[in-house]
Parts: C-alpha cells; structure tokens; sequence
C-alpha cells in the first residue's frame, strides 16, 4: 500500500492515514507498547490537518488497535484474542490453550443458589431448584480478561463445590469427574455495557462496552447440563464465525 496521501482519491483522508498506520502496525514497525509518532509528526509527515490525524487516531482506538495515554501519545495495543466460542463445544479455558495463551483463573464464587427464572428458563427446571453458581474471573498476560458465571444442576455434580477450578478447566473437570459430556449447546452472543462491579473485575471503566456470550448446554438424553454467562473485554475479544458454501439467492 502507498506509504502517502493520494490527494486526488475520493477516500477521506483520515481513512487513507488509518489505513497507512494500520499497515505499519501489521508490519511491527512499531511493536505492542510502542509509542507512535506524535500528531504533529504524523501532519507534517503526511501533509493533513490536526483533525485528520485525530480522526485516524480515534478511529484506531475503536476498534483496539491503539491506545491514547494522558499528552495525546498513541501507542500500539496488544491484539484483540480470537475466539470460536460460537462453532465448537469446548470451553473458554480450552480454546485460550489452543490459541497459545495460558489462563490464569481466579475463583469470585462457588456456593449454592436458588435458581432465579432466566436461568431456570434456559436449564428447564422449576424455578427456585438449587443450583451451583462458579463465578471465574480469567486473566491473560496479568490482565482481566473474561468473567465466567456457570449455573450447573446440584444433584448432577455436587462435589463442584470443593473442587478448586483455579488451574482447570471445568468442561474437562465434569467429563473426568462424572462422566458428563456435551453433546449440543444453544448459544447467543450480544453488546452490553459493564456494570460497576463489572467494571472493577475487568479493570476498564464503568460503561465500557463488552461482550456477553451466553450458552446453555445438554448432555446425552437432552438432560441440562448448565447454562454460562462469559462477559469479555469489547477492547480486547473478538470471535471467528467460519461459514460453509453460500448459495446463489435468486
């Protein structure tokens, strides 16, 4: 790609610097962490406006690809992690592994609850059933980057409750354990803002955009295995959908 401003081209110009900064970031001309030039370089560099590079430069920070410290330094942010969580049925833990990353898990709850109706919905039990409740928060790299919130049955797998998941998977802990294996799952995905208490596990601010990926899971029989709540960092996941041949509509 041209390392310039074409002048004459109907793309804005803040598009083209976008697309210029973009390139170099994939080619590690500047590295994770690293300080981009400043706005004033980047305009006499390029021959645009203030605007125009604030613009880029927002516009890079959207969508995760840089972030602006305190005196207007942009630097280059660590890459969003790709996940698949909507295509397979393995958990957060395992694909982490796949992907080359080793999670940390820090345990927020594991007790005993009255199961309210949202989740009493999705596990198709009566209202009020006592169910575990396994709230994880998991880290990648020191940072925050999912929290987990497993609602499973008591009667299926009670000695959950004194299982210590920090270093497990609880996929492979309830195979290995009981013998339970998922055979089908029903799974949405939506944008939401987090909460305060959100916020502070996640270390972002109140109201930042994250990514909440729910699920409830069967296993041999149609028999409810659970349901999950995953709330991602929108700043840092993004999820893969792989699709099949498309056929022409007439």
């Amino acid at each position: 790609m041209a390392d310039q401003i074409d002048y004459d081209s109907p793309v804005p110009y803040y598009s083209q610097l976008k697309q210029i900064l973009l390139e170099k970031i994939h080619q590690e001309v500047w590295k994770v962490g690293e300080a981009l030039p400043t706005q004033v370089e980047l305009c006499d560099q390029y021959g645009v406006s203030k605007a125009v590079v604030r613009q880029a430069l927002k516009s890079l920070e959207d969508e995760g690809r840089i972030t602006q410290r305190r005196g207007k330094v942009a630097c280059v942010a660590e890459p969003k992690i790709s996940g698949r969580l909507l295509q397979n049925l393995s958990g957060t833990f395992q694909d982490m592994i796949e992907l080359g990353y080793y999670p940390t898990t820090k345990i927020i709850k594991n007790h005993l609850v009255p199961a309210n109706p949202k989740v009493a919905q999705r596990m198709g039990i009566p209202e009020g059933t006592q169910v575990i409740e396994l709230e994880r928060l998991r880290f990648i790299k020191e940072e925050p980057f999912v929290i987990i919130v497993s609602y499973l049955p008591y009667t299926l797998c009670p000695e959950i409750l004194h299982v210590d998941l920090t270093g497990k998977s609880l996929l492979e802990e309830l195979k290995n354990q009981y013998g339970i294996v998922l055979t089908s799952s029903k799974r949405s995905i939506e944008a939401v803002i987090a909460t305060e208490y959100e916020a502070k596990l996640l270390n972002v601010k109140k109201g930042a955009p994250l990514l909440l990926f729910t699920s409830a899971s069967l296993m041999r029989g149609g028999e409810p295995v659970g349901t999950t709540e995953a709330l991602f960092r929108g700043d840092r996941a993004k999820f893969d959908v792989e699709v099949g041949q498309i056929n022409d509509i007439e």
